[in-house]
């Protein structure tokens, strides 16, 4: 991840110019912000899983069948998805338009900005949401282009507002609407930071542990079966 990141700085014919025009590209920050962005991605899936059925889709059999083999299956097939239009064609590009902004936050210019929309949109698709259902072909496409296009509108929309606020102590409460909702990554990641500390840091790895027989079993029994999951480590 931390390869592609830098390669994103280097990827556009303009690129030599970035810092002139955009500032200094905020590494740092961008590799905060996707720490953050996999880690909501594995709370939403732990609120799902201790969700009932009628809400999460997940029946207990399923919970109990489930292994790491469904995952792979499902990352191994992606599909022309049937979810309906307003999912696929105004929460996807507008989830497309928050990585984009966030990227743009971050002092990265539009190309830049566009393969990081990309980047995360392919972490989304073959990451937590395979545990669930096969990536959505469309989706990968969808998300990072029309999220790109309405992202250009947003840092128009983020540019006025704050040059309407320039000077000002005190922030309208629908310019602040209108700030979060163009970056609400960036505005949950702030809520994170303010409450860990700024130097909170979120790390998501896979976690297996092979349980040995209990001291009462026979010794000639066979070790128990490994725990697969999700390891998340939060450090402040």
């Amino acid at each position: 991840m931390r390869v592609f990141l830098i390669l994103l700085m280097f990827f556009s014919p303009h690129a030599a110019v970035a810092s002139d025009l955009y500032g200094e590209p905020d590494f740092e920050g961008i590799k905060r912000d996707t720490w953050y962005f996999l880690g909501y991605q594995a709370a939403a899936v732990g609120i799902l899983y201790i969700m009932p059925e009628s809400i999460s889709g997940w029946s207990e059999e399923s919970k109990d069948e489930f292994s790491l083999k469904d995952w792979w299956d499902n990352v191994s097939n992606p599909t022309w998805d049937k979810d309906k239009d307003f999912i696929n064609y105004v929460l996807h590009p507008y989830w497309g338009a928050a990585y984009y902004v966030r990227a743009r936050e971050r002092g990265y210019n539009n190309h830049q900005s566009f393969w990081y929309s990309v980047l995360l949109s392919t972490l989304y698709e073959f990451g937590f949401e395979a545990l669930f259902e096969q990536p959505s072909i469309q989706d990968l496409v969808v998300t990072p282009v029309f999220g790109s296009l309405l992202g250009v509108y947003f840092m128009r929309v983020r540019e006025t507002v704050k040059q309407r606020n320039a000077g000002v102590t005190e922030v309208s409460t629908g310019d602040k609407v209108l700030l979060f909702a163009t970056d609400p990554l960036g505005g949950l990641n702030r809520g994170v930071d303010k409450w860990f500390g700024r130097d909170a840091q979120v790390t998501v790895s896979p976690y297996v542990q092979r349980e040995a027989p209990l001291q009462h079993e026979a010794a000639h029994m066979k070790p128990r079966e490994a725990v697969t999951g999700i390891e998340i480590t939060l450090r402040f």
